[in-house]
């Protein structure tokens, strides 16, 4: 599953909505890889778009990837319980990690990210599998100084939000993001404090969904 086949996908449901609730445009949010998505796809289909929310926003890397190099790419990679935890508090000082993103938070987490998978979450132990087309349009695109998408392409209200310790995403990313914006009519950049990547199962969840839910309704 790469970049190119999520974007059919998504270009078939949205086809599908749009139909169905017989509307000429809809929102989208995409995070972390799915804000490649969703912009890749408005940078094609702007019609079809009325505002555009990328969370987590990926550009341009300055630095290798935490996961695996090119040749120990297969279909899925595997993600244990310990490393996941690790994962989803990297960057965050450890006085503050059970504050921002307590233990039985994960565990609740954790549950229900294995049952989408019975083949990971039956290995002992349990693992979740991830698809691994992220991690090769990474190596093509963005680890390679290449945009998977031009911004400048994007013709509808997009807000960039992001967490200050996002260290899958790093703040640095939005920023250079957003002045490629260009044919934007309405851009905005929010960073929350005290936030990652994961900052929708966080303490501070509210104020990305505040956030979010303002830009959405905004008039006109």
């Amino acid at each position: 599953m790469t970049t190119d086949v999520a974007i059919k996908d998504v270009a078939a449901v949205v086809d599908h909505i749009l139909k169905r609730r017989g509307i000429e445009r809809l929102n989208l949010l995409g995070h972390s890889w799915g804000t490649t998505i969703m912009g890749g796809y408005t940078a094609q289909n702007n019609s079809k778009v009325e505002r555009l929310v990328l969370y987590g926003p990926v550009w341009l890397a300055k630095n290798a990837p935490p996961t695996g190099g090119a040749g120990s790419l297969g279909a899925y990679r595997v993600v244990n319980k310990v490393d996941a935890r690790k994962r989803m508090v990297r960057g965050v000082p450890e006085e503050k990690q059970q504050e921002i993103f307590p233990d039985s938070w994960f565990d609740a987490w954790w549950e229900e990210a294995m049952k989408p998978d019975p083949v990971g979450s039956g290995q002992n132990p349990p693992v979740v599998r991830a698809p691994n087309g992220i991690l090769e349009d990474w190596q093509k695109y963005w680890m390679s100084g290449k945009p998977y998408y031009d911004p400048a392409n994007i013709a509808v209200p997009t807000l960039l939000i992001l967490g200050d310790w996002d260290a899958d995403t790093p703040p640095y990313m939005a920023q250079e993001l957003f002045p490629n914006l260009k044919n934007a009519p309405v851009k905005r950049m929010v960073m929350i404090g005290e936030g990652t990547h994961w900052v929708y199962i966080e303490k501070n969840r509210q104020q990305l969904f505040r956030e979010v839910q303002l830009f959405l309704e905004e008039p006109k």
